[in-house]
Formats: C-alpha cells, structure tokens, sequence
C-alpha cells in the first residue's frame, strides 16, 4: 500500500511565509479586529498580496505552518463591527462607481460588444459568478 507523500514547500516560499508571520504578528498587537489584519494580509498592496503574487505561489503559502499561524492568530481577534455594514446595506442603492485600468476597461467593453451585453450585464453577470462561487 502506498504511503501518501506530502508536497514540500519550496525554501522561498517558507522565507517569505515566516516574514509574512512576523509582520502579522506585529500589526496584531493594535489590529481593532480581524478584518483590519486580515486586510493588512490579504488585500491589494497587502503584505501577503506582495510576497505572493502569483497563484501557485499563494497556493504554497496556503500549505505552510505559518499561515496555519496566521489564521489562528486571526481567530484570537474581535469581530469587526456589524452595525456600519447593516448601515451602508440600508443605504444602498444598487450603484457602484469602480475606477479600472484602461486595458481593463477597454477588454471588458470588448467582451460585452462579443456577448452582445451591456458593460452593466456583463460586469453584473461576473460579480454574481463569483459571489455565487465562494458561497
């Protein structure tokens, strides 16, 4: 019977995984909730974003102790507060302005002009896909 092998993470990887480590732990200590660190983390121009910028990259620091770490640190901290997005929700009207680059623009135009779609259709259509893919 074969034994399961499990992937190595490459030395790179574990570098960059351990400064991403500290760095979370250090915007812990005055983090206000999760959300913030996990933002410092994650979000574009994040700590983690930067050291891991390709997906097979982000793919191996998911497998390594220290984001274990990371996720666990995240845990130790208070819920962002619920009442100013149950707030923005009852304000909210169903438009958004989103500023994009022009390649960006012009490719998503391109594409809505092939599927023969509004730019509003075809960006709403995206959106829900993903929405609907993560839940």
């Amino acid at each position: 019977m074969r034994t399961k092998k499990h992937a190595t993470v490459d030395a790179k990887i574990l570098a960059r995984a351990r400064r991403t480590l500290a760095f979370a732990k250090e915007r812990a200590k005055n983090a206000a909730n999760w959300m913030e660190l996990h933002n410092a983390l994650f979000a574009p121009g994040g700590k983690a974003t930067e050291l891991f910028s390709t997906e097979a990259e982000r793919t191996a620091f998911c497998r390594t102790q220290e984001y274990k770490q990371i996720l666990a640190l995240s845990d130790t901290l208070s819920d962002p507060p619920v009442k100013g997005f149950v707030e923005m929700a009852a304000n909210a009207n169903g438009a958004i302005s989103v500023r994009l680059p022009r390649a960006v623009h012009e490719a998503l135009l391109a594409e809505a002009k092939a599927e023969g779609v509004s730019l509003n259709q075809l960006c709403q259509s995206k959106l829900v896909a993903q929405l609907r893919a993560m839940v």
